[in-house]
């Protein structure tokens, strides 16, 4: 398994290398973004050099690992679409951070727990200039997230069942009793002694 798991990761590598376009090739793209590395200050802002490179950028980076918000904020909305758009720990994000990056992709995969804690507005609430003045408790809302607006739209669900991260059975086990009905398949950690 450890030899397959090497081998996977070299030839992934090396389908991305062969993808890559060469740094050193002619064109409009590549020789911007090459200007681009070199300097020291004055960088062209990310959104205008990406909207600039829009097939060097997606040669060199199929998969972009960014927050609902930062896509907004540097993907102009004219670049080419992603083949897929993935939300993890959907239940934090608020549909209006979301809708951006879902118009972006030909297909959405929204995962998360409704279990777990909503979106709040208490960090977007207006400060004061009274800053002895309590939070008022009215004004500090669960909002609903794009996972339960995926839920209620009723989109295809897919429950997973297993889990791994803890490295104490009886750190997941009150949750898998009380919230997931004993559902989950847990693994023994490594750190547990047999």
């Amino acid at each position: 398994d450890s030899e397959a798991q090497v081998l996977a990761r070299q030839e992934v590598r090396a389908r991305l290398a062969a993808m890559a376009p060469d740094a050193n090739a002619p064109g409009e793209e590549m020789g911007l973004l090459r200007r681009q590395l070199l300097l020291q200050r004055r960088h062209m802002p990310i959104r205008q050099l990406f909207a600039k490179i829009p097939t060097t950028l997606r040669r060199l980076k199929p998969c972009v690992l960014m927050s609902p918000l930062s896509v907004a904020q540097y993907l102009d909305a004219s670049l080419p679409g992603f083949d897929v758009v993935v939300f993890d720990e959907a239940s934090q994000i608020p549909p209006w951070d979301a809708v951006g990056a879902i118009a972006r992709g030909r297909q959405v995969i929204v995962v998360g727990d409704s279990k777990q804690l909503p979106p709040t507005s208490f960090f977007d609430r207006a400060t004061t200039d009274d800053e002895d003045t309590e939070p008022d408790e009215e004004a500090i809302l669960d909002t609903e997230s794009i996972l339960d607006e995926m839920v209620a739209a009723r989109v295809r669900e897919l429950l997973l069942k297993w889990h791994y991260r803890s490295k104490h059975e009886s750190l997941i086990a009150f949750s898998n009793w009380h919230y997931y009905d004993n559902r989950l398949q847990t693994f023994p950690s490594s750190a547990d002694k047999v």
